[in-house]
């Protein structure tokens, strides 16, 4: 029997300030930018053992939009060499990564959606989504949030998701500039 897929919710429509968690929090990621910092946008994940905050990523912003990454405290490298984007055929781009470990994604748009697939050896991503990003909706298009936005992960994307979402929430930042 295959493992099921978890669903990770965030709680907000801002990817400045939010809670990323799964049901029964197991898995909890609290995204900060401070107005008085408004151009560091930090990413830290709760140790359920200990209770206490471990610092994942940072995010440097400028003018709103991404322009560097850190990863667990490391030295900032430039957005465009950490995510790097593969143009496509008619406009169909993605943007692949590694999470450090030797393992390596891509990011493609999918209508609304981010579909997110691993990456082997040869270069050839793998068949299906291992996760997929489903933004928020509103009523009308405008008013109150009909539906959170929300994560779907295969279980074995899981070692890598700290690295999964500082991606995935430079790719949502590049796509509310109209930058992607």
């Amino acid at each position: 029997m295959p493992a099921m897929s978890q669903r990770l919710t965030f709680t907000t429509a801002s990817v400045q300030n939010l809670v990323i968690s799964n049901p029964t929090d197991a898995l909890y990621y609290e995204v900060l930018t401070p107005v008085w910092e408004s151009h560091l946008t930090t990413v830290r994940r709760l140790d359920t053992r200990t209770e206490r905050y471990d610092a994942v990523g940072s995010i440097r912003n400028q003018s709103g939009k991404p322009v560097a990454v850190n990863m667990y405290g490391g030295e900032f490298m430039n957005e465009e060499l950490w995510l790097r984007k593969i143009e496509g055929e008619s406009r169909h781009s993605r943007w692949e990564f590694d999470d450090g470990e030797g393992n390596y994604f891509s990011w493609a748009v999918a209508g609304p959606n981010f579909e997110l697939r691993s990456i082997d050896e040869g270069g050839a991503q793998s068949p299906k989504p291992i996760a997929t990003f489903y933004p928020h909706k509103r009523y009308v298009m405008v008013g109150m949030i009909s539906q959170q936005a929300f994560l779907e992960i295969e279980p074995s994307v899981v070692d890598s998701l700290d690295t999964i979402l500082v991606s995935l929430l430079v790719l949502a930042k590049k796509r509310r500039k109209h930058s992607l």
